[in-house]
């Protein structure tokens, strides 16, 4: 049997973020939602899972990006620049990672305050995961185990046999043997704790990228199992392209999420759709 949780990344990035989310998870495919406690639209993002009456959802952590510290610069300063925010990229977060420029419990001291926040949200919580996934790192994924353990987490996402399903490209290609470098180190980290994963992921390598022929191919060649599937939905605003290039394709991918041909695949393989919750029961 072929299982699916579609999970929308970002949710409190930015309003217009948020509401290509919603659009995606009330007319799409996605099933599950992962909060953004240090984007600058989480309180929105708090609102509108109140009125979606939103049972679940994922602590999606981050120390990259314009997002915000919650947690007093002197306090966190290796993780932060002149400007008191973090590092702009996962380039330049694991670059400094690998230098010895971060000191670990900095990210402890700034993942937990941002746990904290989403515990005085009162969603349930059932996965972790991380902006531009620095948790694959190993020194950050057995922070984000310890985290799991503190407020009863069941899962975290795993980066395991993700493959490349749209155009060829010099960067899918960078993308594809990053994650299978850390792979296994991901898997081995998660064996040993007592938190659980799904059998297989995608939308790491496309991440960014990824239309309507891109998502019919991903399902068309879905492995048995529990795969989750990350995307970034969104409706594209001035303040988006004042903030970077990746979420371009914001509205692209929330036309793929709620398209009726993939829609009707999804019927067709017999591709069952499910939350993380309904995950975890199994």
């Amino acid at each position: 049997m072929k299982y699916l949780i579609v999970s929308a990344d970002d949710f409190g990035f930015s309003k217009d973020i948020n509401a290509g989310i919603v659009k995606a998870y009330k007319e799409g495919i996605v099933t599950h939602l992962n909060l953004m406690p240090a984007g600058a639209a989480f309180d929105d993002a708090l609102e509108l899972s109140s009125r979606m009456k939103l049972e679940e959802a994922g602590a999606h952590l981050s120390l990259t990006e314009e997002m915000i510290p919650l947690t007093k610069p002197h306090r966190i300063e290796t993780l932060v620049r002149e400007d008191n925010k973090f590092h702009r990229s996962h380039r330049s977060f694991f670059a400094n990672l690998l230098l010895r420029n971060i000191d670990v419990p900095h990210v402890y001291r700034e993942l937990k305050n941002q746990m904290e926040t989403l515990k005085a949200s009162g969603i349930r919580l059932t996965c972790l995961s991380s902006h531009e996934h620095i948790h694959m790192a190993p020194a950050m994924l057995r922070i984000f185990v310890r985290l799991a353990k503190e407020y009863g987490i069941p899962s975290i996402r795993c980066l395991c046999s993700d493959m490349r399903s749209g155009p060829f490209s010099v960067k899918k290609f960078c993308k594809k043997a990053l994650a299978s470098y850390f792979e296994k180190g991901m898997t081995d980290i998660l064996k040993g704790s007592d938190v659980v994963y799904a059998d297989n992921f995608l939308g790491f390598i496309e991440s960014g990228e990824i239309n309507e022929e891109t998502l019919l191919a991903m399902l068309n060649n879905l492995r048995e199992g529990v795969t989750e599937l990350a995307c970034h939905p969104g409706f594209l605003s001035p303040e988006l392209l004042n903030k970077g290039a990746f979420h371009l394709n914001c509205e692209t991918e929330l036309a793929a999420l709620t398209s009726r041909r993939v829609k009707m695949l999804i019927k067709k393989k017999e591709i069952r759709l499910i939350t993380y919750g309904e995950f975890l029961k199994k």
